[in-house]
């Protein structure tokens, strides 16, 4: 056995044991009911983690600001340039 395979001893009684028997027919082994009863348990139960880039975009953050095609490799400029409209005095006051 490998360290990513584990060993399992159930006892079911009753319904369960009938209802597990008629599920081995049907797919071939006790090994195949067993894997398919855990991974259908589990996408249901657990769910999935995402990232920070996955939240942000199913919230519609990332992509909701509108500007120059290239402000995160002119940074400066773009900044510059907005706070000469901005502060249009400041700057011409230092010109002189």
């Amino acid at each position: 056995m490998s360290e990513d395979s584990i060993r399992i001893n159930a006892r079911l009684s009753g319904e369960d044991a009938r209802r597990f028997a008629d599920l081995q027919a049907l797919e071939g082994s006790a090994t195949n009911v067993i894997r398919e009863a855990v991974r259908e348990y589990h996408l249901k139960r657990i769910k999935p983690r995402r990232n920070a880039f996955e939240i942000m975009t199913a919230s519609g953050f990332i992509g909701c600001g509108a500007g120059p095609a290239d402000l995160s490799t002119d940074t400066d400029r773009h900044l510059s340039e907005a706070l000469r409209k901005k502060y249009p005095q400041h700057f011409d006051d230092q010109a002189e």
